[in-house]
């Protein structure tokens, strides 16, 4: 069986890089800190939403949410899973 490819964003704000990391990735765990506010040195949901048709990444998982967008989750459509603690990710293939 093949190998899987995981990307991660960590605490990071948009970049052109972020699309060369996800392509052709299984697994893209990026960093949503917050829905549309921009704040230095993180990413937010509507940039990510913004460029996901550059992004290539077969599955993208939200993590690193603010307390203020943790509170909402579920009354808004982020687009993507987000992650939570203790949380498996089963890749298929």
């Amino acid at each position: 069986m093949a190998g899987h490819t995981i990307a991660y964003t960590g605490d990071t704000e948009w970049t052109e890089r972020l699309i060369e990391l996800a392509q052709g990735a299984d697994l893209l765990i990026a960093e949503g800190y917050t829905l549309k506010r921009k704040i230095r040195f993180h990413l937010d949901v509507a940039t990510l939403q913004q460029y996901a048709s550059r992004l290539g990444a077969r599955r993208i998982v939200l993590t690193h949410l603010s307390p203020d967008l943790l509170s909402h989750v579920g009354e808004a459509d982020l687009g993507w899973e987000t992650a939570f603690d203790g949380m498996t990710v089963e890749l298929a293939g």
